[in-house]
């Protein structure tokens, strides 16, 4: 297979293990790559039969391992601390605005005191060690002032939980009271209010003026963004894991494993949901968006340990810190700083969240097994890459305790850590092939699709999904709910034909030349879809001519658009002279259901736009085959609509 490009391939291959050129792990390859011979590299290095094999020559051969253990011996962690001090002065801050009735600037102080202050009695002299009991407190008074129920009553808890003294304090239970009535659970804001007239019990003028204040309170249910519920076609599959019951996994020996239909697939069938293996936000969101589940943040939960990040929730934050982010945390800025790719973010945390060394191993090399690696393809120097970043982040596990107790402090790796770091290598390989893009939809106006961004927020491993291979003009849209991946149909698959999602290069934008050039360098495959076979223009250059299916049955003859639809044509493989007149009625209605479905689009009304286009779509592929241009815009709209009921967010 040629290489259009090699220097944008070598390009592309570094971007997956360093996406950051301003990162130090550039300066750790180079002093390595410099410290080894060309003959060493391009002869000894490159014949090495097992990724085994080069990680201990990076630790035993005295060409390298000078400058590799002199570096991971450093290694220590780095990351932003906590901050008594800061936090306290930030809700001093914050309550003078709420003084002021600055609301806005007041929560800005009271987020920033949160993730600041450190756990209960950590730091004694300042705030008597309470600073982010109190910092909780101050903020849940500004969330009921918003009429902000939800996130208040979170806030409450919160302090109480970080050892705000909630016995026999009326306040507390006052709060409690507001947050359930703007809430709208009355029950509880009742069972509230009667422990609070307890405490106030021989007061009667207090408890009067709480109930009438109660009284005036309207609840502010916030209606929650809502993803449609989204079932698999023909149920789940017994033999593919989340996968529709109507696929396939065959194999070819140029094309690999890869998803097919197992009968007729419609246009609108749900053909995948999975929840990913593992899945990392962009550390370039860690101040934005929920560690944990990707969601934006309103209101962020502090990390117990770090200031680096931010949860939407105490569930979100417990989750994260019982599994992946207690050996992350304190390494964190290192990890960012030294440039590495979200590719590597997933090969370490494919470890940090497993329960034990032994099933991070199985997660690894369960995917290792599966997924593919063009280990023959490589040149020395990214095999080279790719086993200093896997000793770089076996050092950082050592570090961590994720191993537990070790009896040295040599970065050599002992035990089952040379598995740990041959895993790593191997996932670095397949990941460069194999990761999704977990993406969100931020709608900035009015208009649901006309101001519609779709924002890429981290990366994930969909073991099922994997096996989707690439079409340049795909069959199934990409919808995110969560970081649950979800495939639907958009246009119909006959039984035996791949089902095949996109990569990036589009047929629509891009001309056949850069296609192939980004496939090779990004993906290393050549693509023969049927855009690529057919050289087809892109979007703007298709006319309007319509290529019709022979509508002898069982014939797979194509025809052109005759030039006088009174007459027959005749078909050059099955012979026969065939009317087109049905046809051409079917594309000319086909082409008014188009027509509705962008009204219904332009109206706002998702679900009866995705009904006419399915309907259209499907209509089209009855009698006539691509490219056309109005079904591949029709197509286009679909995944638009699909998006739509996926994760999405107003700003």
């Amino acid at each position: 297979m040629e290489d259009l490009d090699p220097g944008y391939t070598q390009a592309c291959s570094e971007r997956t293990i360093q996406s950051d050129s301003q990162g130090f792990f550039a300066e750790f390859y180079n002093e390595v790559l410099k410290s080894c011979s060309d003959k060493w590299l391009k002869t000894h290095f490159k014949n090495m039969k097992s990724d085994s094999e080069r990680i201990m020559s990076l630790f035993n051969d005295p060409e390298v391992c000078g400058p590799v253990i002199g570096i991971l011996e450093h290694v220590q962690p780095v990351f932003k601390e906590k901050d008594a001090a800061f936090s306290s002065q930030r809700r001093i801050q914050g309550e003078k605005f709420l003084l002021m009735e600055d609301n806005k600037k007041a929560l800005m102080m009271l987020n920033h005191a949160v993730v600041r202050a450190p756990p209960k009695g950590i730091d004694k002299q300042i705030d008597c060690g309470f600073s982010l009991a109190m910092a909780y407190w101050i903020r849940s008074a500004i969330l009921l002032t918003e009429k902000d129920g939800i996130h208040a009553l979170q806030d409450i808890k919160l302090a109480a939980k970080n050892g705000f003294n909630i016995k026999e304090n009326p306040e507390y239970y006052w709060r409690m009271t507001k947050a359930y009535a703007l809430m709208g659970e009355h029950a509880k804001a009742k069972i509230s209010m009667g422990i609070l007239e307890k405490l106030l019990e021989g007061e009667k003028h207090k408890i009067e003026k709480f109930r009438q204040e109660l009284s005036g309170i309207v609840p502010n249910v916030k209606e929650k963004t809502v993803c449609q519920a989204h079932a698999l076609a023909g149920g789940e599959n017994p033999n593919i894991e989340s996968a529709s019951n109507l696929l396939e996994v065959v194999e070819s020996g140029e094309k690999g494993k890869y998803m097919a239909a197992k009968d007729n697939v419609n246009a609108g069938d749900v053909v995948l949901m999975e929840e990913p293996v593992v899945a990392c936000l962009l550390p370039k969101l860690f101040g934005s968006n929920c560690l944990h589940c990707f969601t934006r943040l309103e209101i962020p939960v502090c990390c117990p340990s770090c200031s680096g990040v931010a949860f939407c929730s105490d569930e979100c934050m417990t989750a994260a810190w019982n599994s992946y982010h207690k050996y992350e945390c304190t390494f964190s800025d290192l990890l960012v700083g030294s440039g590495m790719s979200i590719l590597c973010f997933l090969a370490l945390r494919t470890f940090t969240q497993s329960s034990s060394v032994d099933e991070g191993l199985a997660t690894a090399n369960g995917l290792i097994s599966k997924l593919c690696a063009h280990k023959d393809l490589r040149t020395p120097q990214d095999y080279l890459q790719r086993t200093l970043m896997s000793a770089f982040l076996l050092r950082c596990l050592q570090k961590c305790g994720y191993f537990g107790r070790r009896t040295t402090e040599s970065a050599d790796p002992i035990g089952k850590e040379l598995e740990v770091a041959v895993s790593l290598l191997g996932l670095l390989q397949v990941l460069q092939f194999n990761a999704h893009e977990v993406h969100q939809i931020v709608i900035s106006g009015d208009h649901k699709f006309d101001n519609a961004k779709t924002v890429y927020v981290g990366a994930a491993i969909y073991k099922t999904g994997s096996y989707f291979n690439h079409d340049c003009c795909p069959g199934v849209a990409r919808l995110f709910v969560g970081k649950k991946l979800v495939l639907v149909c958009t246009r119909p698959v006959k039984a035996g034909d791949p089902v095949s999602e996109n990569y990036g290069p589009i047929v629509t934008k891009m001309t056949l030349k850069e296609r192939l050039r980004i496939l090779r360098s990004r993906y290393w495959f050549k693509c023969s879809c049927d855009a690529c076979r057919e050289n087809w223009p892109v979007l703007q250059k298709i006319d309007r001519n319509v290529r019709f299916r022979c509508p002898t049955p069982s014939c797979n003859g194509i025809l052109k658009f005759p030039k006088d639809i009174g007459k027959d044509v005749r078909c050059n493989v099955c012979r026969k002279n065939v009317s087109l007149k049905e046809s051409i009625s079917s594309i000319i209605k086909c082409e008014e259901i188009y027509r509705k479905a962008g009204a219904f689009m332009n109206d706002q009304k998702t679900e009866e736009a995705i009904n006419a286009f399915k309907e259209g779509i499907s209509l089209f592929y009855e009698v006539a085959v691509l490219p056309h241009k109005d079904t591949l815009i029709a197509q286009e709209s679909l995944r638009k609509c699909y998006s739509d009921t996926g994760t999405t967010f107003r700003i």
